[in-house]
């Protein structure tokens, strides 16, 4: 009889998945290890060392006495002035196309950043952009001013594959910078001083003219001080008047006593005589013609009045000028070099080991993200 062999006892399915082999898990290696691997790779074995020359400057502007009260005493005491304006000046400038220019005429800023460093981190490493204004917008990238607002301080970073070329670099912006502050000085010395030397001119031509015509009026009226004339005019007329009275009493006192006298056609044709001088001066004096001391007195004194107007204002200019050359002697803003260029004996980027780990993070991350989201996508076709 043969023998019975006991049925297959089915293995559990627990067991059957597990001897199934698992999925690769390409989400994983695309979003955390390949790009930690990389790098690594890079930061570790292949980028180059850059270094950072650093410095610090301020701007400062002349100290001006000012009897400035509330609100504006309180805005000048907390540093609300023209000198961190032009702090702002200073930087725009340093990463100006036109400071880059300058420091082409000096050094070969270009070669140090195109011809060093891998091929990462150079500029036109792979030779796809050679204009201009690439290499600018790489050349800021590689630059930096920043203002603390409450001590005024500017810091200027620099970064290159060379601390010879950083320190340089920071050098030569800080001299421009400096070039800077001086153009702006002598540019308000001069604005203020040929203002200055304007207003002087035409004062002083001014005065020529009044005086001109101040002269021409004298020999056209033979009048050399219309007052002094007018009161010699009068002591003659009173003069007159004073004789003629005279003449007038003895006249009266010979007629009463000797009615006959000789004497009496005599001083009758003097006082007649002084009666008309009298009248005459009189006329010249306050006639109705153009000739008479009165007519004259309006335009001499409106004469006068001119010229010592245009004296007074030629004065005034001439002062104004004095203390416009005097505040153009002092040099009205100065940049002060508070800490000069270093130059760096380690290299300060790339922070490498920063940037190792901060990838696997950002990678993690993502991948997280990514995992959940197809998750969610499994569930919902389940």
């Amino acid at each position: 009889m043969p023998k019975i062999l006991p049925a297959p006892v089915p293995e559990p399915a627990s067991s059957v998945r597990m001897k199934k082999r698992k999925p690769f898990n390409w989400l994983l290696w695309i979003c955390v290890i390949l790009p930690t691997i990389t790098s690594g790779v890079y930061f570790g074995m292949i980028a180059s060392d850059q270094y950072v020359s650093e410095s610090s400057f301020i701007i400062r502007s002349a100290s001006k006495h000012n009897s400035a009260v509330g609100l504006e005493a309180l805005f000048q005491n907390v540093g609300m002035s023209r000198s961190q304006d032009d702090t702002y000046a200073v930087q725009e400038y340093m990463r100006s196309r036109t400071a880059l220019d300058e420091l082409n005429k000096t050094i070969p800023v270009r070669s140090w950043y195109e011809q060093k460093g891998d091929v990462f981190s150079r500029f036109n490493g792979f030779g796809w952009e050679d204009s201009e204004e690439a290499f600018y917008q790489y050349y800021r990238k590689k630059l930096s001013a920043n203002l603390d607002t409450v001590s005024g301080i500017t810091t200027l970073r620099v970064q290159s594959f060379s601390a010879d070329e950083s320190h340089k670099i920071n050098a030569l912006l800080l001299e421009k910078g400096e070039d800077l502050i001086n153009q702006i000085n002598d540019r308000a010395r001069k604005d203020t001083v040929a203002f200055s030397e304007q207003a002087v001119e035409i004062a002083q031509e001014k005065v020529r003219n009044a005086a001109d015509a101040l002269m021409q009026f004298r020999v056209a009226n033979g009048v050399l001080d219309l007052k002094e004339q007018s009161g010699m005019q009068m002591a003659l007329i009173s003069k007159l008047q004073d004789e003629l009275i005279s003449i007038q009493t003895q006249l009266d006192q010979v007629r009463s006593v000797t009615p006959d006298n000789p004497q009496i056609s005599g001083l009758e044709t003097r006082e007649k005589s002084l009666l008309r001088e009298i009248a005459r001066q009189s006329q010249m004096m306050t006639g109705a013609t153009g000739k008479s001391i009165a007519n004259k007195a309006a335009e001499y004194q409106r004469l006068a009045l001119d010229n010592e107007l245009a004296e007074k204002q030629l004065t005034v200019a001439i002062s104004s000028l004095e203390s416009a050359k005097a505040e153009a002697d002092r040099q009205q803003l100065y940049l002060e070099v508070v800490s000069q260029p270093s130059k760096p004996d380690m290299a300060q980027l790339p922070n490498r080991l920063y940037n190792i780990v901060a990838t696997f993070i950002i990678g993690f991350m993502i991948y997280g993200i990514l995992s959940l989201m197809a998750a969610s996508v499994r569930e919902h076709k389940n």
